[in-house]
């Protein structure tokens, strides 16, 4: 094989490596970007500047969708700012990711457990004029809080959300 041939062979391996060798930097560059991003989103967060942590927290997830630590975020976020469905949806998602995280079951419950209350009382104020079912639902929305009100066996979590920095219901 002449020397031709030989640098024929050899050139697409050599642009295939000053490829690869220049997206690297770029690689890194990015993923310190969205660590950067991250940071914005949990400082924003701990203010209380929710749209801008929420803007901030859909971009990292934009980028690094299988975190599940900032959809938990997000799941707060959400739940902080009265969206419930937004907020299981968010800690669903978590879940996915990390099935043994008890924080975000343990927050996804309190976001179910404030729905059932919030649907009870409308059911409640629904049902004036129908005497048992307007009965049931108070009953029902009674047993509900006392159920909440009572105090919790060590093996579970208590009805507040909890997160490390910072509880949804913050």
């Amino acid at each position: 094989m002449d020397d031709y041939t030989s640098m024929k062979l050899q050139l697409p391996l050599l642009l295939t490596l000053a490829c690869l060798a220049g997206c690297a930097p770029m690689r890194l560059a990015g993923e310190a970007d969205v660590y950067a991003r991250q940071q914005d989103a949990v400082a924003a967060y701990e203010e209380g500047a929710n749209a801008r942590a929420e803007q901030l927290l859909q971009g990292v997830l934009r980028a690094a969708p299988n975190d599940p630590e900032n959809w938990f975020r997000l799941g707060n976020l959400y739940a902080r700012t009265d969206r419930p469905e937004q907020a299981t949806e968010a800690f669903h998602k978590a879940l996915m990711l990390r099935q043994s995280d008890a924080r975000i079951w343990h927050n996804l419950a309190v976001v179910r457990i404030r729905q059932a209350q919030a649907a009870l009382a409308q059911a409640n104020a629904a049902a004036v004029d129908d005497g048992p079912l307007h009965e049931k639902t108070s009953r029902m929305a009674e047993q509900l809080q006392q159920v909440l009100a009572k105090p919790v066996p060590p093996a579970t979590a208590a009805a507040e959300p909890s997160d490390a920095s910072h509880a949804a219901s913050q």
